[in-house]
């Protein structure tokens, strides 16, 4: 049967994504160029926003609501988290920044979704492929339930009370609307749809797996168009082959960690796990090398070009 309450929270999700950039290489860009935080301040109230929401349905309603479990540590989640980092700079864009910039009429970020789909089946013939967003813990923490709600909302009321914009505001939306969509179905990110594909599971049972990753899409080109950011760019070699080949590499990543960028801030973190925050720190950080390097070499990259 269709979640059709699912399709419509992913489909609103999709309009804020085409308002509001949660796009990690934007937001250190943004850092290591401009000297301002704006970007990474809207990733953090996101995945705190995301955190408030899941976390309090967690404890409202613990016998409905799943938690990611904590992965023990192994090196793919370093692997992954550089690979992440590493992808997206060569695309040009994370999972949720490849979602603002298809939806805004890029057509070259469809290559980005076919190199995902590439990377994941490469990585499923190299190492075990363990799909993200599996339900884990089935009831609140106690105290360490308390304490991550706690947290998360001190950033949120910090950050909030540091800078009051209008993309603040709708980072805080998309966080506590992702963290519902998450408490209602962990599995529905559009990555873990790509990895349905991946894996050749096409059959009739698995393609509602897929439609809340369409609504998605649907959601940040409609809102895009009826927000006036809709501007059609047609296909260039160079670019859409970047595309192809950073989804490649963030494919290849996630499939080790597991899981991408946009189910890291937007449900690891949020459910309070130590690898997700880890890998999402290792793709920060190698984002920000990445545009280090460029820097020294007197060049500036371009995201969307």
């Amino acid at each position: 049967m269709v979640d059709v309450l699912l399709l419509l929270l992913t489909c609103a999700l999709g309009v804020l994504l085409s308002r509001v950039s949660l796009c990690a290489v934007a937001g250190v860009q943004q850092l290591i160029q401009t000297r301002s935080y704006a970007g990474l301040e809207r990733l953090a109230i996101a995945a705190s926003g995301a955190g408030l929401s899941l976390l309090l349905l967690a404890g409202i309603a613990p016998e409905r609501v799943s938690l990611p479990t904590d992965a023990a540590f192994h090196f793919g989640i370093i692997g992954g988290g550089v690979l992440l980092g590493l992808g997206a700079m060569i695309n040009g864009g994370c999972y949720l920044g490849s979602v603002l910039y298809l939806g805004t009429g890029n057509l070259n970020f469809l290559f980005t979704l076919v190199g995902i789909v590439l990377g994941l089946r490469g990585a499923e013939a190299a190492v075990p492929l363990v799909i993200a967003g599996t339900p884990g813990l089935g009831m609140a923490m106690g105290h360490y339930w308390l304490a991550g709600l706690g947290a998360f909302g001190v950033i949120v009321a910090a950050l909030l009370g540091m800078r009051r914009g209008v993309g603040q505001w709708l980072a805080l939306a998309a966080g506590l609307l992702a963290g519902l969509i998450y408490a209602r179905h962990p599995g529905w990110s559009y990555g873990s749809a790509f990895a349905t594909v991946a894996l050749g599971q096409s059959a009739v049972m698995q393609w509602r797996g897929t439609l809340p990753a369409i609504t998605l899409f649907a959601g940040a080109i409609g809102g895009a168009w009826l927000a006036g950011r809709f501007r059609f760019q047609g296909l260039t070699l160079w670019r859409a082959l970047r595309c192809a080949v950073g989804g490649l590499v963030m494919g290849f990543g996630a499939a080790l960690v597991p899981g991408g960028n946009d189910t890291l801030l937007l449900w690891a973190i949020p459910g309070l796990t130590i690898y997700g925050a880890l890998a999402y720190v290792l793709m920060l950080g190698t984002v920000a090398l990445g545009f280090l390097l460029s820097t020294r070499r007197g060049s500036k990259p371009s995201l969307t070009r």
